[in-house]
């Protein structure tokens, strides 16, 4: 079966790491599991696009990186830095003090 068609019937985030017989921190994955979902996807679409002649080893291999890579970038335990997605720009999200009348 080749990687796609076993991809398509992943049913869950923890399928898909025990796909590729990568571990998951399940705190990481309890914040952040559409992030990483979202990252891993992103990553994939790149190297698809800028790898057309991959076989199917290479595929695994990468795929494989591109998701222990999109977990490590949301694992960051100090929260000193928050992870940035592509075409994200902070400066354009602002948060407000509600100051109500009561």
């Amino acid at each position: 079966m080749r990687l796609a068609d076993e991809l398509a019937e992943v049913e869950c985030a923890e399928d898909l790491f025990a796909r590729f017989g990568v571990d998951f921190d399940s705190r990481v994955m309890a914040v952040h599991r559409l992030h990483v979902l979202r990252r891993f996807g992103i990553e994939v679409r790149r190297m698809e696009t800028q790898s057309l002649a991959m076989d199917e080893a290479e595929r695994e291999r990468m795929y494989r990186q591109a998701l222990t890579e999109a977990q490590a970038q949301f694992a960051n335990p100090t929260g000193l830095a928050e992870p940035r997605l592509p075409g994200f720009d902070p400066s354009l999200v602002q948060i407000r003090r509600h100051h109500s009348g009561a």
